[in-house]
């Protein structure tokens, strides 16, 4: 599952079924630039922290800065769940 929400500085996602450290590695990727995915560096440079927290089976992302829901899930859903290639 994958639900992602607008807060008042960023959003929150939470995704059920990933193992945290997998959705870290890749959100680490993203933000070095060295992912396989589409991320928009414009979005990227708009974010300014990302915290990560859950356990074995739900992972909740907050990611702080000047981005809302629907500009950030295409990207998260494509390099998070799409992208399940091991690198």
């Amino acid at each position: 599952m994958f639900k992602i929400n607008n807060t008042a500085n960023g959003i929150n996602a939470t995704l059920t079924g990933f193992k945290k450290e997998d959705v870290t590695a890749k959100i680490e990727a993203c933000q070095e630039g060295s992912c396989e995915c589409a991320c928009d560096p414009e979005v990227m440079k708009k974010i300014e922290n990302i915290q990560i927290s859950g356990d074995e089976n739900e992972t909740n992302i907050t990611v702080f800065g000047d981005i809302d829901a629907e500009t950030i899930a295409p990207m998260m859903q494509e390099c998070l769940l799409n992208n399940n290639k091991e690198q």
